[in-house]
């Protein structure tokens, strides 16, 4: 009886310690559950001015997409563990609303520190899918300048996902994607919704300014 019950306490142990580090739980004023399914795991992440965060921890994922509903200053992260980045703090640059960073991801465990004055806001968007084509390092795209009430420009495409930017007319529905049958997520930057992530919604109306990120390789088996 004595093995058994040792290795529940150890089980528990990794258990707890695993919540003691999960950011909807340690840090779940900044951290928002939009929603998961096998294709993404969305959350929206809020700092209000010089807020911190507790150490905790992104797991193992080949790519995550960063779109920026807000400007926002600089962020600086602690590393307890991570490839190449254990025991170091990074800052992260000032960001514009609008830009977007499809990162080659890594897990790590961190603190955060958010050195801003103004209140950031940003979609952290976790793929599940296929990682086709992966970056070898960080994509940044600028904030798209639109020339016309209502528009779509791609921005950015490889095997396993292509970033659309949309703009939308006063009372006229957005542009439908030229890719329908792929799944996509929908970042909202501009309105009163601004910030919701949405899964593969219904057309919108404008005036709206959106991110539509489509997923183009199929979800990856575990998750």
């Amino acid at each position: 009886m004595v093995q058994p019950m040792r290795y529940m306490i150890l089980s528990l142990i990794a258990v707890s310690t695993l919540l003691s580090q999960d950011p909807y739980t340690v840090a779940s004023g900044h951290y928002r559950l939009a929603f998961e399914n096998q294709w993404v795991r969305a959350t929206r992440v809020i700092y209000g001015p010089h807020e911190t965060a507790p150490v905790h921890n992104h797991p193992p994922n080949p790519v995550t997409v960063y779109v920026y509903v807000t400007d926002g200053g600089v962020m600086q992260f602690h590393h307890v563990s991570g490839e190449h980045v254990a025991g170091f703090t990074i800052d992260r640059k000032p960001v514009k609303a609008g830009a977007i960073r499809v990162a080659h991801g890594a897990p790590e465990t961190h603190t955060v520190k958010y050195l801003g004055d103004e209140l950031t806001e940003y979609a952290r968007i976790e793929l599940r899918t296929e990682p086709i084509d992966r970056p070898t390092r960080d994509v940044r795209l600028s904030p798209y300048p639109f020339d016309t009430p209502s528009a779509a420009a791609q921005q950015f495409e490889n095997g396993q996902l292509r970033i659309v930017r949309v703009r939308c007319e006063a009372a006229k529905s957005c542009p439908d994607s030229d890719h329908p049958a792929d799944p996509a997520v929908v970042v909202l930057l501009s309105g009163p919704r601004k910030g919701e992530i949405l899964w593969s919604p219904q057309t919108q109306t404008g005036p709206l300014e959106l991110v539509r990120i489509e997923l183009r390789s199929t979800p990856v088996a575990g998750h």
